[in-house]
Formats: C-alpha cells, sequence, structure tokens
C-alpha cells in the first residue's frame, strides 16, 4: 500500500460468521461511517466464461483428439480438409458441429512434470509440461507451461525433434501468454517472443548446412463467437470461439556468406480455437500458410483438431472469500479506496455497495481482476460494501 494510505488510522472489526443461502464468512470492517463486507463467491447467470480453471494444468491429466495430422515428424503430404463447414460464423448464439471428421491421427495430450522431459535445458518458471504422443508413429512432442488464476497460461518454450533434432528443447526469449487468466465474448488481446534453433539442410554435392535461424512470432487474438459445439463421444457443450492470426518473421545466418540476421520470409497462419468449460481447448483448425494473412473463412484446413476424451472433470477448487480488506478516504473526504488480498482460485471481484443493507439494494460499483477499487463519496454519507470472489 503506497505511503499516504499508511497516514489514515484504520479501524477493524470482525464479526462471527453469518450464513445466508450461499453466502458464507462475512467479514466486516469499519472506518468512520463505511463498512464492508467480503462475501464467499456467487455464481452469475450470462453467457460462457472461460478461466484458467478451464484449462489442462496438473499432472496426471489428459486429452485425446482427431486430427488428420499424420507426417508430423516426417515430409509426408497431409491431405487438406475442407475448413468451410467447421468454421461456420462469427456472433452469438451458433451451434458448430465437429461430430464427424477426420481420424487419420490421433493425438494424446498428457501434463507432466517438467523433470519427465529428458533436457538439460531449463525453463525457467514453467511449472507443467503438455506432452503430445502421436499415434501413428508414437513420437512425442512437448510445451513447457505455467498455467494459473492471476495471469493465465503462459508458453515458456516446447521440445520438438521435429524443428531440431539434434537440439530439440527450444526456450522461448519472453514467455507467452496464449490464454489469458479471464476469457469472454469480445474479448481480444495479443503477445508475442522469438525464439531460434539451427535449420538443417543436406545438399548433393556439399553436404549438410547448417543455418541458425531465428522466429519472431506474433499473435493476434480475437474472441469472435460462442454459442454450441457438439463433440464426437463427448457430447455438445457452450463454447467461445477464438479468432488467431499468427505472424511469422524469419531471420537466418549462414556461416561464412551471411553473419548478420537476414530476413528470409514473412509467413501467416489463421487458427481457430473452441473452448469449453472444464475441458480446455476442444477443437482447433489451422489454415495453409501464406505470404498473406489468410481470409477470415478460409476454405481449406492445413490441421483440424476434435476432442473426445479427457479426464479433466469438473473444477473441485472453488473461489474463497477475500481477506484483509481496508478501507481508506483521501485528504479532501471524497473518495473511498477499498483493497484486499486476493484470494485463493478466483479470476475475479465483484464490488457492490449498499445505502442500507436491503436485500435488494445492492449495486455494482465494478469488477475487476484487481485487489482494489475507488468510490466517489462524501465521508458524511453512509455507505456499505461487498466483495465477492468469482469463479
Amino acid at each position: 500500500m503506497p505511503d499516504a494510505f499508511l497516514k489514515i488510522e484504520m479501524i477493524k472489526s470482525s464479526l462471527s460468521e453469518i450464513k445466508i443461502g450461499r453466502l458464507a464468512k462475512r467479514c466486516i470492517v469499519c472506518l468512520s461511517f463505511f463498512s464492508a463486507l467480503m462475501i464467499a463467491p456467487v455464481g452469475l447467470p450470462g453467457q460462457v466464461t472461460i478461466t484458467a480453471k478451464d484449462m489442462f494444468a496438473k499432472e496426471g491429466q489428459y486429452y485425446k483428439m482427431y486430427s488428420n495430422f499424420v507426417g508430423h515428424f516426417s515430409d509426408a503430404a497431409r491431405e487438406e480438409v475442407d475448413a468451410f463447414e467447421y468454421i461456420g460464423e462469427a456472433g452469438e448464439d451458433q451451434v458448430w458441429d465437429f461430430r464427424e471428421g477426420p481420424e487419420d491421427e490421433i493425438v494424446r495430450f498428457d501434463y507432466v512434470s517438467p523433470g519427465e522431459i529428458d533436457t538439460d535445458v531449463e525453463f525457467e518458471g514453467a511449472t507443467i509440461v503438455e506432452r503430445a504422443t502421436f499415434d501413428s508413429s508414437g513420437k512425442q512432442k512437448s510445451m513447457f507451461l505455467d498455467v494459473s488464476t492471476a495471469k493465465g497460461r503462459n508458453v515458456y518454450g516446447f521440445h520438438d525433434e521435429s524443428i531440431d533434432e539434434e537440439n530439440p528443447a527450444i526456450p522461448f526469449s519472453t514467455r507467452l501468454n496464449d490464454f489469458p487468466a479471464i476469457i469472454r465474448f469480445g474479448d481480444s488481446w495479443n503477445s508475442s517472443t522469438t525464439f531460434e534453433f539451427v535449420t538443417r539442410q543436406s545438399m548433393f554435392g556439399v553436404g549438410t548446412i547448417e543455418a541458425p535461424t531465428k522466429l519472431v512470432y506474433q499473435s493476434d487474438m480475437e474472441v469472435d463467437g460462442h454459442g454450441i459445439i457438439m463433440l464426437p463421444e463427448l457430447g455438445f457443450h457452450d463454447c467461445l470461439r477464438i479468432n488467431e492470426l499468427v505472424q511469422y518473421d524469419t531471420f537466418v545466418k549462414i556461416p561464412g556468406l551471411i553473419e548478420d540476421w537476414q530476413m528470409a520470409s514473412t509467413d501467416f497462419i489463421r487458427n481457430y480455437y473452441w473452448l469449453s468449460k472444464d475441458m480446455g481447448i476442444v477443437a482447433q483448425i489451422s489454415s495453409a500458410q501464406d505470404s498473406v494473412p489468410p481470409a477470415d473463412e478460409f476454405s481449406a484446413a492445413s490441421a483440424l483438431w476434435r476432442q473426445f476424451e479427457n479426464n479433466h472433470g469438473e473444477s473441485t477448487e472453488t473461489a474463497q472469500p477475500v481477506e484483509e480488506l481496508e478501507i481508506s478516504m483521501d485528504a479532501k473526504e471524497n473518495r473511498v479506496l477499498l483493497s484486499w488480498k486476493k484470494a485463493e482460485n478466483t479470476v475475479e471481484y465483484l464490488v457492490q455497495y449498499s445505502d442500507n443493507l436491503n436485500t435488494d439494494s445492492w449495486r455494482e460499483l465494478k469488477k475487476t481482476t484487481g485487489n482494489f477499487a475507488l468510490d466517489d463519496i462524501s465521508s458524511n454519507k453512509g455507505r456499505f460494501y461487498r466483495i465477492v470472489s468469482l469463479e
């Protein structure tokens, strides 16, 4: 808390536990004529909201997907999929049918400790690894992650022999926050990072040429649709659709010829993701790579993934009531600052106020992922506050 607020004398008192329906552990903090209540989580109506708890992030969790992605570890051609009927339309109350589709490959995603991956490279910050196993070959690739209710999903790099067989562990220059802690219809965000590896190419009469390669990765995501998705063997579920445009700027060096990074190409891929509660990514479609941004409604997909099995289960980690709620008034006595300690398993807070504590008198002041709220109100006016932890 800033020094200015330390000058304000805080008067705190606690009340015994009060239970009214689902609202429990009300704790009152008083300052002058102001009171505040910290309240256990309640559910709010509305369209589906995806949070970090809906993603896979615990050792032992897994999910499986059907895909056309055969040939990931070889030069074998992959048959493109007609994407139009899957992509559908943007907007509200849509229906996407993924019950039928290619089953050329089954990919199993297991969540394991970083120590399970055979590498000496340190992926600092990673707490869990998503390991993909391709049924057709038994080969694997991995992403190093950290998933938290505060920051969402961060990616620190990957381990992929199809990129660099000799040095497959490739850390990112900076962590990539690909999915934030809270995702709603209409949200948009971007992220970027860089990573380096060695491109090896065999040339007749020359041998193997090794070219240091750097990729600058830029991603722009928008939640452009919500509705129902139908999945093979899993029924139908509420979902959000995310439209992502990825730009890859590739730079290379050729020892003895080009010693500084030289721009080689700029390429684009458009991805669509469908996310559901307690299931994470349930479907994905990727366009073919192109030198210009693919259209939103591209016709052919280079990859199509459909989830058909998982062991995530409904999250049992409920949001907890906030603690250490404090109320401060500024020197002019016309504004009140509420601050609190962030609660476990909570992704957002609903700040409400009431002038008389009647059941129907509560009004929304602010909804925030932070731990403070400001209210413009005179010190001569009495007011009650409550903070609701949201899952």
